[in-house]
């Protein structure tokens, strides 16, 4: 039986009133490769983010291996009166404009009549209401029922991390990011290095060494000493890919990795992959392309408004979709 990587349950993560994972749970194994596909805006790239702690879960656990980095129980956005706040907001921005208009409309009148004393001190009250208006924003803490949440902690303790332990597990679960995220000012070797060196602190000959080596596995080894603006989208992604297998991670995160690359360099990176994944990486990936999907991942998830509509076995999904949402977006996207 293949061993646990990592487990996510019941993420769930608002952005102000909206939420946009809506209690997913995840459970990943040794050498899978996981297909996360679904519509823009379903939450597929926030779920990767979670993962690797890129973005905190509003609620939910996260359990890499057999040790918890993430359990929250409940958050301080449960124990805020939405309704009154959005109600003061409005009411505040409403009062901002009105005495900004005010203002704009006694200087305009300044402007055609210079001479007219009663308008300087027509601007003068102007300034004075704008600038308290501004003084006194209305914040979503001021909403915000902290004994009921202190209450709540105190039976259901919130589950924290430090910074240390962050890093720690980042480097083991690796990411892979649709724009690249090199450091331009860098070598393509320099990138390979840097992580290795600041978190695992390696040595620097021994992470030299292990850069040279993940680089000639995506063929980068004859660009090396290449800045990363000399290079192509595909060479910049495969880059990226060897700067994440340098950490000699457990699981590797792509989020959409070939959607910023021109059509013809597309394959390159995706062989990369299928390679990667041919020798037992354990990869979870957010695509839009489906052949993929289909022949390499053995797991599909597809998602749609913050849920998971359906997963299970890859060519059994995309073959013979049970939801009629997945088979609504099947018909677009082939």
């Amino acid at each position: 039986m293949s061993e646990i990587v990592l487990k996510a349950e019941k993420i769930a993560k608002f952005f102000g009133e909206t939420q946009v994972l809506k209690d997913i749970s995840l459970e990943v194994k040794k050498g899978d490769v996981i297909a996360i596909i679904g519509p823009s805006g379903s939450g597929k790239s926030t779920f990767l983010r979670c993962l690797n702690l890129l973005e905190t879960p509003t609620r939910g656990k996260l359990i890499y291996l057999d040790e918890t980095y993430i359990n929250i129980t409940c958050c301080k956005d449960d124990f805020v009166d939405y309704p009154a706040y959005e109600k003061a907001l409005k009411e505040y921005k409403e009062r901002l404009i009105e005495t900004e208009d005010n203002l704009a409309i006694y200087q305009n009148k300044k402007i055609e009549d210079p001479k007219n004393k009663e308008l300087n001190e027509l601007i003068k009250k102007a300034k004075k209401e704008y600038k308290e208006v501004r003084k006194h924003p209305v914040e979503k803490v001021d909403f915000y029922d902290k004994n009921g949440y202190e209450e709540r902690v105190k039976n259901e303790p919130i589950f924290t991390i430090n910074n240390k332990d962050i890093n720690r597990i980042r480097s083991k679960i690796g990411m892979v990011f649709q724009s690249f995220n090199l450091f331009n000012n860098f070598n393509v070797l320099e990138n390979c290095t840097l992580a290795q060196e600041k978190v695992l602190k390696t040595p620097r000959q021994v992470a030299k060494a292990i850069a040279i080596q993940q680089l000639t596995n995506v063929n980068m080894q004859d660009r090396m000493n290449y800045k990363v603006r000399e290079l192509s989208g595909g060479q910049k992604q495969r880059v990226a890919i060897a700067r994440s297998l340098c950490m000699n991670p457990d699981i590797i995160l792509f989020d959409e990795p070939t959607s910023a690359l021109d059509p013809e360099m597309v394959n390159e990176v995706l062989n990369v992959m299928k390679d990667m994944a041919s020798k037992g990486m354990t990869m979870i990936v957010v695509t839009h392309e489906m052949n993929f999907a289909k022949n390499v991942a053995n797991k599909v998830i597809f998602m749609d408004e913050g849920y998971i509509v359906e997963e299970g076995d890859a060519k059994e999904v995309l073959t013979n979709p049970k939801s009629d949402r997945l088979k609504e977006f099947l018909k677009i996207v082939k």
